[in-house]
């Protein structure tokens, strides 16, 4: 999705001895949106846009920025039982009382209480009980400060 950022575009990469073999067996690889110039076009307006604004260094800098961040809380917090994720692609466990037991209600109740404070969560994971992140790569020190401090607010008030 983010490729085309909405429009349908794909790529695939693999090795060159894979697409060899769709020559030999005469298999003919086709896709519904293959070479559509709107969507390549955008792209490669993509493309450009975060090489110029330097989007992969910011999500690598701020992803380590919230990461860390979020690991002081874990420390803090019995309820989080784990940070995990690279870059701005984040998952946040919540638990019982770190005994590794998913805190599927207290996971729904934290995602409301986001809401409450106009921040949109999604929970993932078998159990439900892992808060997604994945902001966009344009997401900021600051935007990761400000989502921790809602964290902390509601670490705090389900503590209590």
């Amino acid at each position: 999705k983010s490729m085309g950022n909405g429009f349908p575009i794909a790529a695939l990469v693999t090795r060159r001895d894979i697409t060899n073999k769709f020559v030999i067996d005469g298999i003919e690889y086709f896709n519904t949106y293959g070479g559509n110039p709107v969507s390549c076009r955008a792209a490669i307006a993509l493309l450009d846009v975060m090489e110029k604004e330097h989007l992969q260094e910011n999500a690598y800098k701020v992803g380590l920025h919230f990461l860390n961040k979020l690991k002081e809380l874990e420390k803090k917090y019995d309820m989080i039982g784990d940070v995990r994720g690279r870059g701005l692609f984040l998952g946040i466990e919540i638990v019982r009382n770190k005994k590794r037991e998913p805190g599927i209600a207290e996971a729904k109740e934290i995602k409301q209480k986001f809401r409450e404070h106009f921040v949109i969560v999604q929970l993932d994971g078998p159990d439900k009980n892992v808060i997604k992140l994945k902001p966009p790569m344009c997401f900021s020190k600051e935007n990761a400060d400000f989502f921790c401090g809602k964290l902390e607010i509601i670490m705090k008030e389900m503590s209590i």
